[in-house]
């Protein structure tokens, strides 16, 4: 099985790209083409669940556990369709990789996907990710088997506003201090340098982002939950703002004219999330930044281990997409 040309496909996320494959571990990356197929095949290394849709509609679900062909039947007609693999569970740590595509038969591979004109970046944790968004209750099930990154939020809004996208977000990572303090020295503020936010704590040579391969128009922070949630101590308050607002200094200097929203919710035991960044908030305001928004949001926690449900997922789609589509001038076009 061989890989077709990075010029057929249209890849959302942080991929690394060679002759021999694709890898990836950020939650929701995909991989769309157009082509003329009896057959849809993919070779894929790794543990990871995706869906398979054809024309933007849902086929089936697949899981891979080591390495495995998945084969998916295309339609009759002979005719140019629009395929595309999601990776709706999380790697963290680990990814993924396509090491070949095939169409079967007399399959060919068309033009690329257009793009959109509109760009999203999401960077987060467990409730950007879609952790156990499927779970019916806390125990209902695992992480691997309830997760699904296109029924996030951040997906929801993506496809909802035809936006290009990156979901840049790891489960119990924090800003600073990670939940229970677990892995101290890979937090987000280190992780998101690296093309797969899954790899660094394993391989010591970790590919580093380039990130002038993608310019957000705008940027949903929505990060702190696991700096200020569970077991004491906390994440201090002096690191947290400052890493933050060194955050979005680094974005506006590589992606000028950057709009951001900043997300907080209701953290356990002590609440202190939404205090935290709304003065991050006015400190950046206060200091003549015109181009930031900040939304406190509340989730209705019921599905796995006290996460957002499918439909408290919806809800804030709902909620943050008219602040998006102001951020991004949208709401008119």
């Amino acid at each position: 099985m061989s890989m077709p040309k990075e010029e057929s496909l249209l890849l959302q996320g942080r991929w690394s790209v060679s002759e021999e494959c694709l890898c990836a571990s950020a939650p929701a990356a995909s991989v769309s083409f157009n082509a003329t197929a009896s057959e849809v095949s993919f070779d894929i290394e790794g543990e990871a669940r995706f869906l398979f849709e054809i024309d933007g509609k849902a086929v089936k679900y697949e899981t891979v556990n080591d390495r495995r062909k998945l084969s998916f039947k295309a339609p009759k007609d002979k005719a140019s369709h629009t395929y595309r693999l999601v990776k709706v569970s999380e790697s963290n740590p680990g990814k993924i990789c396509i090491r070949g595509i095939e169409l079967g038969k007399g399959g060919s591979f068309g033009p690329k996907p257009k793009s959109w004109n509109r760009r999203i970046e999401f960077i987060g944790d467990s409730f950007t990710v879609g952790y156990g968004v499927e779970g019916k209750g806390p125990e209902d099930g695992t992480p691997f088997e309830k997760t699904n990154a296109s029924k996030s939020y951040a997906f929801l809004l993506a496809e909802g506003y035809k936006a290009d996208y990156q979901v840049n977000a790891v489960s119990g990572r924090g800003l600073v201090r990670n939940y229970a303090n677990i892995v101290p020295e890979w937090t987000l503020e280190n992780l998101y340098e690296y093309t797969m936010m899954g790899t660094p704590e394993q391989e010591k040579d970790a590919e580093r982002w380039d990130f002038g391969r993608f310019h957000p128009q705008v940027v949903v922070v929505f990060v702190g939950i696991n700096d200020f949630q569970g077991e004491p101590p906390y994440a201090d308050v002096g690191k947290f703002k400052e890493a933050y607002a060194k955050l979005l200094d680094k974005l506006r200097a590589l992606h000028p004219g950057v709009k951001f929203l900043l997300v907080a919710t209701k953290t356990w035991p002590n609440d202190d999330l939404g205090g935290v960044v709304e003065s991050i908030y006015n400190d950046q305001v206060a200091a003549g930044k015109n181009d930031i928004v900040y939304k406190f949001v509340y989730t209705e926690n019921t599905a796995l281990h006290g996460h957002p449900s499918e439909m408290s997922q919806k809800e804030l789609a709902n909620t943050l997409r008219p602040l998006v589509g102001r951020l991004g001038g949208w709401l008119s076009r």
